[in-house]
C-alpha cells in the first residue's frame, strides 16, 4: 500500500486551495479548531452548524455551551476542507480519516441543512468514509442531492421512543414521520442505519421492539445502539419528566462532564432481540460507516467491523519509508493482522497514530519518546 502518496495529495491540495481562496478565507480556516482537532479512532467530527433548536431532554450539547438556537458554521465548504488540509492528524483520500456529521447540533435544521449539504458534497468528493447522524426529515430533492454528492455516505436516523417523544424530545420531528423518511431513503439507494442511541432505561428498552419492527418494515437491516451519558443539567432533566436514574448512577457525583450511566443489560437485551430480527448490529457509529463504505476495520475492541477481506495489505518497509517522509526516526517493530507496533526514536507519536490508524484500520502501538501519546486507541466504541 503506498501510503506516502496520501500526504502527497493532502498537500498538492492545501497548494490549490491556497491558490484559490482569499487571505481572509485563510486567515478564518487557520484559526477554525477543525485545523488541529486530533481524530478519536472513531472519525472526526465534522461541524455543521452551533447550536440546536431541537432541546431534547438527554441531549449534552448545552452543557458544552451550546445554545437552543442554530445557525450554520461560518465556514464554507472550501474553506472547511482546506482546514482539513491544515489538520496534521487528518488522512484524506478513500479509505483515509472518517468523518461524522451530527455531533453537536442536528445537521438538517431548517438554518443548517443547506451547509450541511454542501459539506457533504465536499466531502462525498474526496472519497473519505462519510457519516451523518440525524432527528430531521427531508424531502426527496434533498435525498437525491444527498446520494449524488456521497452516494456511500451512512446515514444513522434516530428514534428513541415512540410513546413518550414529545416529553423527550419535544421539538424534534414526530419518530413515525422518521421512520417514514428512513424507507425513502432506502429506496433512494442510501446506506440508513436506526440510531438508536441514547437508550434511555424505561422509554428505549420498552419501545425497542415496536421501534425495530417499523425499521425493518422499511427496508432498514443496520443498527446503532449507544449508553446514555449525563450530566447532572441531564439527570435533573429527565426526572422533571418521570425517568428516576438513580438505580443506574456511575460512581461520584455528576456535574458537566459526560458520563455513561449503568445500562448493560438493556443495551445487550435489545441487540438480542434485533439479531433475532436479522438487524446488523453495532456499538458504535463507526462500524456502520466501515460497512456503508465498504471497508473493513479491526482498530478497536468493538472490531471487527465491515469486510475483512478489505484490510489495507501492510507492508513493514512501506511503513518505514513513511516514516522516513514524514522526517521521523522509527520503524515497524510487530505487524499483525491487527496490530501494529512502531518504535519512534524522534518525531510526534500521536500523529503517527493517527496517520497509520487510519490508512491501515488497526490498532497501532507507538514505543519509544512518544508512547504517552497512544491512548486513543482505547477510547473508541460507544461515542455518537
Amino acid at each position: 500500500m503506498d501510503l506516502i502518496r496520501y500526504l502527497e495529495f493532502k498537500e498538492k491540495l492545501r497548494n490549490k486551495l491556497e491558490n484559490e481562496l482569499s487571505p481572509e478565507s485563510i486567515e478564518r480556516a487557520r484559526k477554525d479548531p477543525h485545523a488541529r482537532r486530533y481524530p478519536r479512532p472513531c472519525g472526526m467530527t465534522i461541524h455543521t452548524g452551533i447550536g440546536c433548536t431541537y432541546s431534547c431532554t438527554y441531549c449534552y450539547i448545552y452543557d458544552m455551551g451550546f445554545p437552543h438556537k442554530a445557525q450554520p458554521y461560518p465556514l464554507s465548504g472550501k474553506e472547511l476542507l482546506y482546514v482539513l488540509t491544515l489538520n496534521p492528524y487528518v488522512v484524506l483520500g478513500p479509505g483515509g480519516t472518517m468523518f461524522a456529521m451530527g455531533s453537536v447540533t442536528e445537521p438538517f435544521l431548517p438554518e443548517t441543512r443547506d451547509r450541511a449539504l454542501e459539506y457533504i458534497e465536499v466531502l462525498g468528493s474526496l472519497g473519505n468514509p462519510l457519516q451523518v447522524s440525524s432527528k430531521s426529515v427531508l424531502n426527496d430533492e434533498y435525498i437525491i442531492k444527498i446520494k449524488g454528492y456521497a452516494p456511500h455516505i451512512s446515514f444513522l436516523e434516530t428514534v428513541v421512543c415512540i410513546r413518550d417523544c414529545r416529553k423527550i424530545e419535544p421539538l424534534a420531528p414526530d419518530p413515525m414521520d422518521r421512520l417514514e423518511f428512513m424507507g425513502r431513503l432506502v429506496k433512494a439507494g442510501i446506506n440508513v442505519g436506526l440510531f438508536m442511541r441514547p437508550i434511555i432505561p424505561g422509554i428505549t428498552d420498552r419501545d425497542a421492539k415496536e421501534i425495530l419492527e417499523l425499521a425493518r418494515e422499511v427496508g432498514v437491516k443496520t443498527v446503532v445502539l449507544g449508553t446514555l451519558r449525563i450530566t447532572k443539567n441531564i439527570y435533573t432533566r429527565l426526572r422533571s419528566i418521570d425517568i428516576n436514574l438513580d438505580d443506574r448512577l456511575p460512581t461520584g457525583r455528576l456535574g458537566r462532564e459526560q458520563v455513561p450511566i449503568r445500562a448493560r443489560d438493556l443495551k445487550d437485551r435489545i441487540a438480542g432481540k434485533a439479531r433475532e430480527m436479522g438487524f446488523r448490529v453495532y456499538e458504535a457509529a463507526c462500524g456502520a460507516n466501515i460497512e456503508a463504505a465498504g471497508l473493513g476495520c479491526w482498530a478497536c475492541r468493538w472490531g471487527p467491523c465491515g469486510d475483512l477481506s478489505k484490510l489495507p495489505n501492510v507492508d513493514a518497509r512501506d511503513v518505514n519509508e513513511f516514516l522516513k517522509y514524514l522526517g521521523y526516526s522509527g520503524s515497524i517493530e510487530q505487524l499483525g493482522d491487527r496490530r501494529i507496533v512502531v518504535r519512534l526514536d524522534s518525531g510526534d507519536g500521536r500523529r503517527v497514530e493517527a496517520l497509520l490508524r487510519e490508512l491501515l484500520r488497526r490498532e497501532v502501538i507507538i514505543k519509544g519518546r512518544s508512547r504517552s501519546h497512544c491512548a486513543a486507541t482505547s477510547a473508541c466504541g460507544d461515542y455518537d
